[in-house]
């Protein structure tokens, strides 16, 4: 109650009229400063129609707010007209009129606020409001009233129109609530003149932000109390999205040109003027801002290539297309090479008007070419000079280049060589040859190894080829081979390995002649017991026998080890041979008071092999192992089968042992810890072990005795 009593004492004390009409064009009720400016009561005035007192031809307030119930239309309206007095006078008024809806958002008539209008103002005023009005309500600026940066009026419309709100929701707000906080961080850092314009982003009623163009009128009060100001906004954000998306390709455009090494230029043909780009001057080191003509372009070319250049752009002049390549001379005397390429644009009578044109650096591709140049001659002196055979196969095993040295081992022409399969040079029985080639061009193994090849005089050649895969693109497109002839070599390791074998078989006769005295002895006395006696000793024929089969297989062993024979390699089992030098050893063990003792696995051992030179290898070991106990002991033999597919044999003796001093040089030819020892043994036996792909280590302890371990590949 309280609340309508204020509002009841407001409108019938307010100074200005107020009159509240009813849809239909009534008057529903006025305040008595209402009905003073028409001579009228309160009560005179309700209910009569509004129209019935208006001026002839202008405007009733139905008429004229008939703009506000269109959607979207704004929610006030400014109209100037007159009213007819009841003392038979004019009474000329301006009449804010804003709309008035019920509850339900139903239009339910008008509330007018008057005030009277003076006729000499009349033409001026009107004119203004008419032209406000049209302004303000077809606009597309958003016009907006401001004290101090608090916003005192906008204009609807366009309000609604750009940013969505109506203009209850901004009057009584600071500007600064609806300005983008990066944008007004910066704004605040600016210095604004009495008229000026910014472009910042404002916020739209749903969230997002709208580039706009701020124009901005300030105007001081003469007490400088107040700042009052007019903002006029224009929505840009079309124009600041074309424009970022120039910025954006122009600096595509400079960051492709800077990887590329890449600028550009145009050249006016008539006033000689050139128009470099940012990467350009980087290139040729030039002042960003200062400008630069042909010729200036003509003098930084290097003295030898200027007149060639010259010539090229004369032609561009002439309207061709050219290309050119030349050395240029920077400031600090540094020389790069750069491609000059352009187009011309002609006038309609075919003149020069502008040539288009870029300049690339290319210092970096001309040196890789000249690296490329100098390895490919490299490559090509390795090849030609070099005194080992190098060629080249395909994936097909197919041989595509080869080298002098190919034809001088191999006996063929390069001619001959290129187009043949590798396959056909090696000789029948290097099988594991080819299993190898076959390897390195489907899985990339790679190790070195000897083959056989037969010449195309049909002598054999024996060559160490060291494989080598070809990848292009990270794929492998064939492979090398490198090889050496060794055939000379293995000559001389044959004739090495026939001194050795008699140096063993030399050794072993003392223990061989003491073995075979034994039977003979026996047999000598069965043969003069037989032939005192007449009756007849079948029993002791058995016993005859035997005693002639140990001497012939002893005969026959150190004859084996002792004749030269040719390399026979095939399946064997490692322990068997083992157990066969043992027996033949073990006599010249008995006169030196040694035990030999043997281990061997209950599983065979086969290996790929020439059982004689296995043989030799651990006749060798054995006897070096007699050697180093004069006093006798116990020598361990044992094998076994280990991981990798691969058997171990152990040989450990009791002798004096070698220093680790002494152990680091055996194996090299002509050392020996023994005074009358060539060191050749120990020499053959690594190589017929590397041969058989096996490794040999040596292990020893002075005062204790040596350990030897053979490995050996187990045949699958």
């Amino acid at each position: 109650m309280e609340q309508d009593s204020l509002i009841k004492y407001c409108f019938t004390y307010a100074p200005g009229g107020i009159a509240l009409i009813s849809a239909e064009g009534y008057f529903v009720r006025v305040n008595p400063a209402f009905g003073s400016l028409l001579g009228y009561t309160e009560e005179e005035l309700a209910n009569r129609p509004e129209k019935q007192l208006t001026y002839p031809n202008d405007p009733g307030v139905k008429e004229a707010a008939a703009p506000l119930l269109e959607p979207g239309a704004a929610s006030g309206i400014a109209v100037v007209k007159r009213y007819l007095r009841k003392d038979g006078g004019t009474v000329r008024v301006k009449l804010d009129v804003i709309l008035i809806r019920d509850r339900d958002g139903s239009h339910a008539g008008f509330c007018a606020y008057a005030s009277e209008w003076p006729e000499a103002e009349e033409p001026q005023m009107l004119q203004a409001a008419e032209l406000y009005e049209m302004v303000s309500e077809h606009t597309r600026d958003v016009i907006s009233y401001g004290i101090d940066g608090v916003l005192q009026f906008v204009s609807p419309a366009s309000l609604k129109h750009q940013l969505g709100f109506e203009p209850e929701e901004l009057i009584g707000k600071h500007t600064s609530e609806f300005i983008h906080p990066d944008d007004l961080e910066s704004l605040g850092e600016q210095t604004f003149r009495d008229s000026d314009s910014f472009i910042c982003r404002i916020r739209h009623k749903q969230g997002y932000y709208v580039w706009f163009e701020v124009s901005v009128k300030r105007v001081i009060d003469p007490e400088g109390l107040q700042v009052k100001e007019i903002y006029i906004g224009r929505d840009v954000t079309e124009r600041e999205r074309a424009q970022a998306a120039l910025r954006h390709s122009e600096q595509n455009l400079a960051q492709s040109q800077r990887i590329a090494r890449l600028g550009s230029f145009e050249w006016d043909a008539l006033t000689d003027k050139m128009l470099w780009s940012g990467e350009l001057r980087r290139i040729l080191q030039t002042d960003l801002h200062a400008d630069v003509t042909y010729e200036e372009l003509l003098a930084r070319i290097h003295p030898n290539d200027r007149e060639a250049a010259r010539q090229s752009m004369g032609g561009a002049l002439a309207g061709r297309e050219i290309q050119v390549e030349c050395r240029i001379v920077l400031g600090d005397g540094t020389v790069k090479f750069i491609r000059i390429q352009s187009v011309t644009t002609l006038t309609s009578k075919g003149r020069p008007l502008r040539i288009s044109g870029t300049i690339q650096d290319i210092t970096g591709q001309k040196l890789m070419l000249q690296m490329l140049e100098e390895s490919v001659d490299r490559y090509t002196s390795l090849k030609k000079y070099n005194l080992d055979a190098i060629v080249s196969l395909n994936k097909s095993g197919i041989i595509t280049s080869a080298n002098p040295a190919a034809e001088t081992i191999t006996g063929y022409s390069v001619l001959e060589l290129i187009g043949m399969p590798f396959a056909d040079l090696l000789a029948s029985e290097e099988e594991e040859a080819q299993t190898l080639l076959h390897r390195i061009m489907h899985e990339g193994a790679l190790s070195g190894m000897e083959m056989k090849i037969v010449r195309k005089s049909g002598q054999p050649a024996y060559l160490l080829a060291t494989p080598a895969p070809i990848y292009v693109n990270r794929k492998q497109v064939g492979c090398y081979i490198i090889a050496k002839d060794i055939t000379e070599q293995k000559r001389k390791d044959e004739l090495l390995l026939k001194s050795e074998k008699l140096s063993i078989a030399g050794q072993l006769a003392a223990g061989v002649a003491h073995e075979i005295r034994n039977p003979l002895t026996a047999l000598k006395g069965f043969v003069q017991l037989m032939g005192q006696s007449e009756h007849s000793y079948s029993q002791y024929l058995p016993i005859m026998k035997e005693e002639l089969e140990r001497i012939e297989v002893i005969i026959s062993e150190l004859l084996m080890l002792a004749k030269p024979q040719a390399v026979q390699m095939k399946i064997a089992d490692l322990a068997v041979l083992v157990q066969e030098v043992i027996m033949l050893t073990s006599a010249q063990a008995m006169l030196l008071n040694i035990e030999i003792r043997f281990f061997p696995t209950d599983d065979p051992l086969p290996i790929r092999c020439d059982p004689n030179q296995i043989k030799q290898v651990f006749v060798n070991f054995l006897k070096n192992a007699f050697e180093a106990m004069p006093r006798g002991g116990t020598i361990d033999v044992s094998m076994e089968a280990v991981e990798q597919g691969l058997a171990l044999v152990r040989i450990a003796d009791q002798g004096c042992g070698i220093s680790q001093e002494q152990l680091r040089q055996i194996g090299e030819p002509f050392y020996s810890t023994k005074e009358a020892g060539t060191g050749l043994g120990l020499l053959v036996s690594h190589k017929i072990i590397e041969h058989h792909k096996g490794r040999i280590h040596i292990a020893s302890e002075v005062g204790v005795g040596t350990t030897i371990q053979v490995t050996l590949p187990i045949h699958r």
